[in-house]
Parts: C-alpha cells; sequence; structure tokens
C-alpha cells in the first residue's frame, strides 16, 4: 500500500507540473562540430597502441584480422616508463594545459569512449599505489560486487574478496587524514575538480561542475587474482529504480577510471571490456545528439539499429510516460537553411513504466520495434536479474555486440565515458598480483526529487 501510494503521489505532482517539471533541466545537445581523428578501428579487429610523444592522444592501428565481422578493438596504453625508460613529464596533460582534449570531449557525448595515457604524473600515481596498498594493509577495503536489486540485503549478495571487486570509498574516508596517504588523495581529488570543470563545460552539462551533496564518486578498487565485476550500467532512468529513484538530488553522468599499476601487459587479463556505440554510428549521425540525456530524461536504448538514442520522458501532460528519439527538422535553404531538433514520440501510447524487469519494446511503435535495443536488460545486467537468477559467468553472451573495445589497466591512463549509455564489465584477473585503480563518477542534478 505504501509503494501504491508513493507511485500515486509522483503520478499526481507529474500532471501537476507537467508544464513545468522540467526547469531545472538543461540541454546536453553537443556544440562540438567536428569529430577529429579516428574514434574506433574499421570493423576488423585492431590492436591499439597509444604512446606519449608531442601529442598525447596519438594512436596507431595495426589491423590483425581481415575477415573479423565484429568491430573489436584492444587498447594497451603505454606509461612513459614503458615507452622510453624515463618520466619526462611530470604534469601530463593535452594541449594549452586543458585535462582532456575537445576530440575526447566529443567521444563521451557520442557514447564513445576517452582513453588518454599518461594522464597522472608518475609521483601520483607511486603515491597512491603505496596509498592503496597501506589502507589494504590496515584493513580499509571491503568486498563490493553488483548488487543484484531483486534480494533484499548487502549480506544475501554473496560478495567475496577472492571473487568480486573490493572498495574503499570516498566521503569521509576518503579525506580522513587518520588512514593512509591523505595528502595525495587530496592532490588526486583537487584534479579530478578540475576534469569535471572542463566536462562540464564541454558537454553542456553544467550542474556538473557546483559542488554540492553527492556531485562526486570517488573510490579506490582492489582486485585479487580470479575476481572480476560482470556487465553493468552505473546510471539508470530514476523511473526504473522505483520510488527511491526520484528522492536522490543527484544522478551519475560521465564515469572515469585512472589505473595505478606497474606495468600491467594484457596476458594479465583484468581488462575493462567496454559496449560503445560504433564508429559508423557515430561518423553517420548527422544531427550531433548527446547520448545518456536529453533535457534531463535519460536514455533507455536505440533505434534505428544504434544510430538514434530512444529517451524516456516521464513528465507528459496525462501524467504518463513516453519514449522517444530526436528528429532533426530543416527550414529555408542556403544560408538561410535553419535546424533544429525536435522529439518524435515512438511509443505507442503513453503509459505507466512498470516495475522490473521493464522491457520497454513493448511499448514502441511497430514499424520501430524490431529496431529498438534496449541498454540495460535483466539479462545483460545482474543487477536486475531475479532473485533466483543463477548466472554466474562476467561476460555474459557478447555475439550479438556491434563492437567490443578492451582497454589493458596502464598506470596512469585515464578512462572516460558517459554513465547512462555504455555497458562495460572488467574480465577475469588471471595475473599473480592485484589489479589497482581510483574510479568515480560525476553527478548532475536530477531531473525532479520528491520531496517526502
Amino acid at each position: 500500500r505504501h509503494s501504491i501510494m508513493m507511485n500515486n503521489i509522483i503520478r499526481g505532482r507529474r500532471r501537476i507540473s507537467a508544464m513545468n517539471a522540467v526547469r531545472n533541466n538543461y540541454l546536453i545537445a553537443s556544440t562540438m562540430t567536428a569529430i577529429l581523428g579516428v574514434l574506433f578501428g574499421a570493423q576488423h579487429l585492431h590492436h591499439v597502441s597509444a604512446f606519449n610523444g608531442n601529442n598525447n592522444h596519438a594512436t596507431s592501428y595495426q589491423q590483425k584480422n581481415m575477415s573479423s565481422q565484429r568491430d573489436t578493438i584492444i587498447v594497451d596504453a603505454l606509461s612513459d616508463d614503458d615507452a622510453d625508460g624515463s618520466s619526462s613529464n611530470d604534469n601530463a596533460t593535452t594541449k594549452n594545459n586543458a585535462l582532456i582534449s575537445p576530440e575526447d570531449i566529443h567521444k563521451i557525448s557520442q557514447g564513445g569512449v576517452a582513453i588518454v595515457p599518461n594522464w597522472l604524473p608518475p609521483h601520483l600515481i607511486q603515491s597512491m599505489r603505496a596509498d592503496v596498498h597501506q589502507l589494504f594493509k590496515d584493513g580499509q577495503f571491503r568486498p563490493d560486487g553488483l548488487t543484484n536489486t531483486a534480494l533484499k540485503s548487502v549480506n544475501d549478495q554473496g560478495f567475496t574478496s577472492k571473487a568480486d571487486r573490493q572498495t574503499f570509498r570516498g566521503g569521509a574516508g576518503w579525506d580522513d587524514a587518520n588512514v593512509g596517504d591523505a595528502a595525495a588523495r587530496a592532490e588526486f581529488a583537487s584534479r579530478m575538480r578540475d576534469l569535471r570543470a572542463e566536462l562540464a563545460v564541454g558537454l553542456d552539462r553544467p550542474t556538473l561542475e557546483p559542488e554540492g551533496t553527492l556531485k562526486h564518486e570517488m573510490t579506490y578498487n582492489w582486485y585479487e587474482p580470479g575476481a572480476k565485476l560482470g556487465r553493468h550500467l552505473d546510471e539508470h532512468h530514476e523511473e526504473t529504480k522505483g520510488v527511491k529513484g526520484w528522492q536522490m538530488p543527484t544522478r551519475r553522468s560521465v564515469t572515469w577510471l585512472v589505473y595505478l599499476n606497474d606495468g600491467w601487459e594484457s596476458h594479465e587479463g583484468g581488462v575493462l571490456r567496454c559496449f560503445p556505440r560504433s564508429e559508423e554510428n557515430i561518423m553517420s549521425s548527422s544531427s550531433n545528439v548527446q547520448v545518456g540525456a536529453h533535457e534531463g530524461n535519460v536514455q533507455v536504448g536505440w533505434v534505428n539499429e544504434g544510430r538514434d538514442p530512444v529517451f524516456l520522458d516521464c513528465f507528459r501532460p496525462s501524467g504518463g510516460a513516453a519514449l522517444y528519439k530526436l528528429a532533426t527538422l530543416s527550414k529555408g535553404e542556403g544560408d538561410n537553411k535553419m535546424t533544429k531538433e525536435e522529439k518524435c514520440i515512438i511509443s505507442v501510447k503513453d503509459f505507466d513504466v512498470p516495475g522490473q524487469p521493464i522491457i520497454f519494446a513493448s511499448f514502441i511503435k511497430p514499424e520501430l520495434k524490431e529496431t529498438f535495443t534496449q541498454i540495460s536488460t535483466s539479462r545483460l545486467d545482474p543487477r536486475f536479474a531475479s532473485a533466483s537468477a543463477t548466472a554466474t559467468t562476467t561476460d555474459f553472451d557478447c555475439s550479438n555486440e556491434k563492437t567490443i573495445l578492451d582497454i589493458t589497466p596502464t598506470g596512469g591512463t585515464l578512462v572516460v565515458f558517459d554513465s547512462v549509455s555504455l555497458p562495460h564489465l572488467v574480465r577475469e584477473v588471471t595475473a599473480k598480483r592485484q589489479r589497482i585503480a581510483v574510479t568515480g563518477w560525476f553527478h548532475e542534478d536530477s531531473q525532479f526529487v520528491l520531496d517526502v
């Protein structure tokens, strides 16, 4: 009865505020006008060697398998020490002292992955690596896998230190001068605040930047040999989380990782496996519509074989929800030609979003249903599996994935992507040593907060 009452409250408030419910929304349409460089390899198996030189983002592509039918990419990011045996740059940044380039920001906005080798200065890699080991020795880490929402308590999750990720979380612990190297963590946190400010402007997500409640999650990750992390998304639409989804003032917007491993090799496993939007779809997008969210409405899928993001609008005048994509409309010709993006409703009618597991395809118009792909389902994300599910594999079935990107966790490398649109996992660590990283999420304001 409580759940029904809360849902009725939400629907009632939707109807009351349908015309202004997006008062705190922000446009996230990209202002970037050109795609520079190559985002991913072209429909073949490649090995990407990213190196440090005059251009920190230089990449060389070597074709390995002309017969591959799927775009599979393996990325090894070489550290300064790997490249030339020395540390020539203790302040690794992109051009003009920016922490991330416009090209990489564009990749993020379009559903790709930004990979920046040698991003973290060597002195900070070393001090943070030592901090991780000291914190682990002091018992500061806890097993922390993917929480299955079908289970009722953390104790029911079955996390173990040998099979799952272990974390030292941010917040009070991150700034606690009584544990580990707080000075190193503070220096790193300052660098990440600067990166967050750059992304807020570059992605046109202004609420990323201000300090406030839960604006930035930061954790150390520790994987023992044999540990792994299942396929998942880092953020989902508020409505898919039930009532609690509308009670949080912020949501995850951008995911980032910085690796701290010393001389990690690809054969040691533990790669970050991502499932980004294909280069073909990014290059064929004429509208440059950003992934992740539109006017605060979070993305839940794709249509037209991944060319168009699908967003869920839960603030319709009817009090229900609708699925839509963006259509580009043109008016005039030549120098007088003007274009704008308009919502194109693709659901048959407004509907109430059901509880998990949610199959959004059941609401899609027949002519688009076969081209619709849902980003997160109970099959693809263990957090939405039923309580009786016994999924034991971390890879699931990747046979239908058009693009697979494997990133070797090389020390100093920064990886950034959109939290909503890009599924990923960590493959099993096959090395005889631990895999370590610092990871986190930049938050932006939620579209609507239910004040209960």
